[in-house]
């Protein structure tokens, strides 16, 4: 292969695998936004549960309606602990794929950068070559 021709093709391996940590970062992202979701909706539940707890009520309520109450409070309570517990990994994931994601865009700019650069030369090249000519011919005149 000649030499001019594998900068292209590292380019193009290089936008491939930007691409495809990109869309591991999207996907990241998405399911922290999913387990976030998640978070609030249990929150909710258990704030709402709350609310209409028997213990606030103006009403005699017997012991076992209350220790069912408790107990799924209770629960609500481990599977928010349980939720954010997960939303903390997937939002470290998150920030570690964006950050892979900034590594090969970072890549991808280097390598985009030395082919302008070269492209630039080889103009500069054929500009002086150029020039050389025309300075041959109007001295030959």
């Amino acid at each position: 292969m000649k030499k001019g021709n594998a900068l292209p093709l590292l380019i193009e391996l290089r936008r491939r695998e930007r691409d495809r940590v990109a869309a591991i970062a999207a996907q990241a992202q998405r399911d922290a936004q999913s387990a976030a979701g998640t978070l609030r909706m249990l929150d909710g539940y258990r704030q709402d549960y709350m609310t209409r707890s028997p213990k606030s009520a103006t009403q005699a309520t017997d012991s076992g309606r209350l220790q069912i109450h408790d107990a799924f409070v209770g629960k609500l309570g481990e599977a928010i602990e349980d939720q954010t517990s997960r939303l903390r990994l997937l939002s470290e994931r998150e920030a570690a794929q964006r950050a892979a994601l900034g590594e090969q865009e970072r890549r991808l700019r280097a390598l985009e950068t030395l082919s302008k650069r070269r492209e630039l030369q080889r103009m500069r090249r054929l500009e002086a070559q150029d020039q050389k000519m025309n300075d041959e011919f109007a001295a030959l005149a």
